[in-house]
């Protein structure tokens, strides 16, 4: 089915990231799209009586400027203004917000409950035994058969059974994801997207609504959670005074795939039929497949594997490891002792370096952590020849990380298949901003020995924007329309095993 638009039109993405944020508009026209980025921010940490929490005032302030921005270079394409607007961030952090305050009659005013405290960030430590605590109560088999998600100790399950500030909230208060809580700022109106609310733990597999054990068990309110709303579902439109001070007017706000990574995969440029292989790659690496159903076997539990919500009620069976943070770390150190380096010129001299000499284990968690990486990596390698040594070059340690890391993807990948029941798929996308690191990928294309498909760099954009074409109806409903309207908007590399040549198209 053809991906093809029927009207042009422009909508607007908001994009938070755990390090920075953007607006993007998406213009939509004969059947491609084309983004733009209208504002981009940083996203900071900020410390608050203790507690490492994200500075939200000032990501709202970023946002009604992006916001403002998009429309204006919408106003300049000729289109008019902003069709829709679409939020998606990172998962599992969460705002608490009071009860609406009432007018003059007594009627409540939408938009208008006031934030009680900070959201506290899934990095802070308040969580530190909380898991454990929870399993004496709820066992994590019973956790893992009911809501399928891998036992993180940052999950929001976790940050609410040791959250104190629950028992002091008003009546009428509701805990609002992040991406949840922009589209209550925006529109007044509290509901918890689908895809999002699957990464806290508390969600059925089958994401039909909140587990009741897992509640009582954490010691959550069912009446604190907003009601769900399905990626597509129009959450409602800006608030009339905000439309005016931002000068966009009232703008539909449409619910997408809120969770960042299932807009990026449904960005997935994918044309086969059946389970679907990827990696979000970037800090972090998510792979694994798109399924129609939770595998919920306690085998899946044990090899650390989850099952986030997808768009159109599809299943990320995906597992979480290590991308380019080991790469970026190390940088930061050889550049913290006075180096300058180069990314490009990096992995260049990585490439052109001899390889299978050294390896990591990248999934190990002594690598979680910030700070001296190199050093750690270093320590870490285990000689493959006779040769013996550790990496002794930056080069010679990025070949190992990253054919370490190749080798890692294709353990998880034949973990997936195994655990789900299918076959190796025939190639394995690779989407976001590791998707351009062509070393990388043509050590996974050999390692997996299967096709490697490179692109789109801005997966998450795309999925956001997709999505809010298709409601509005500029795209057909039909299965796959979104991702022939990926196919036609990105250049994208493949690279075959067992072969150092890769092709563009």
């Amino acid at each position: 089915m053809s991906g093809s638009t029927r009207s042009p039109h422009a909508v607007a993405a908001i994009d938070l990231g755990a390090t920075s944020g953007r607006v993007m508009l998406g213009v939509v026209e004969h059947g491609r799209i084309e983004l733009i980025q209208a504002h981009r921010f940083e996203n900071r940490l900020i410390d608050r009586d203790g507690r490492l929490c994200w500075d939200m005032d000032a990501l709202w302030a970023e946002i009604r400027q992006g916001l403002s921005g998009a429309h204006d270079l919408a106003v300049v394409r000729g289109l008019g203004g902003l069709s829709s607007i679409g939020v998606d961030s990172w998962a599992v952090d969460y705002a608490l917000v009071g009860p609406d305050l009432l007018d003059s009659g007594g009627t409540a005013v939408p938009g208008t409950g006031e934030r009680f405290d900070e959201v506290i960030a899934y990095r802070d430590s308040r969580t530190e035994g909380a898991a454990d605590a929870v399993a004496q109560r709820l066992p994590r088999e019973r956790q893992f058969t009911l809501t399928g998600i891998a036992q993180q100790p940052f999950n929001t399950l976790y940050q609410l059974a040791v959250d104190e500030r629950l028992a002091d909230l008003p009546t009428g208060s509701t805990l609002l994801m992040v991406p949840d809580l922009i589209g209550y700022l925006l529109t007044g109106r509290r509901r918890t997207e689908l895809t999002n609310a699957s990464t806290t733990g508390m969600l059925t597999a089958k994401g039909d609504g909140w587990a009741a054990e897992i509640l009582a068990a954490a010691g959550v309110q069912r009446e604190l959670l907003a009601p769900l709303i399905t990626p597509g579902e129009q959450l409602g439109t800006v608030r009339p005074e905000l439309g005016i001070q931002l000068g966009i007017g009232e703008v539909p706000v449409l619910a997408v795939g809120s969770h960042d990574t299932a807009s990026a995969v449904l960005a997935v440029p994918a044309e086969d039929a059946g389970p679907v292989a990827y990696i979000s790659s970037g800090t972090w690496s998510l792979i694994g497949l798109e399924l129609t159903d939770p595998v919920v076997a306690e085998d899946a539990r044990r090899a650390g594997f989850t099952n986030e919500g997808g768009v159109d009620g599809t299943i990320r069976f995906l597992k979480n490891v290590a991308g380019m943070w080991l790469v970026s770390e190390s940088i930061r150190q050889w550049e913290e002792d006075g180096a300058s380096i180069d990314l490009a010129d990096l992995l260049a001299a990585a490439e052109a370096a001899r390889g299978d000499l050294y390896r990591i284990d990248p999934t190990d968690p002594k690598f979680l952590a910030p700070g001296r990486m190199a050093d750690r990596v270093t320590a870490a390698a285990r000689p493959l020849t006779s040769r013996g040594g550790v990496p002794r070059t930056p080069a010679e340690l990025v070949r190992c990380i990253l054919e370490s890391l190749a080798e890692a993807y294709r353990e998880e990948l034949h973990t997936a298949c195994r655990l789900a029941g299918a076959p190796l798929p025939q190639r394995l996308h690779v989407v976001g901003g590791g998707s351009r690191n062509a070393l990388l990928n043509q050590l996974t294309a050999d390692a997996l020995g299967i096709e490697v498909v490179a692109g789109p760099m801005e997966a998450t954009a795309l999925g956001n924007v997709a999505l809010q074409s298709r409601s509005l109806g500029a795209i057909a409903e039909e299965t796959g329309t979104i991702r022939a309207l990926v196919r036609a908007s990105v250049e994208l590399t493949r690279f075959s095993p067992s072969t150092s040549r890769r092709t563009t198209g």
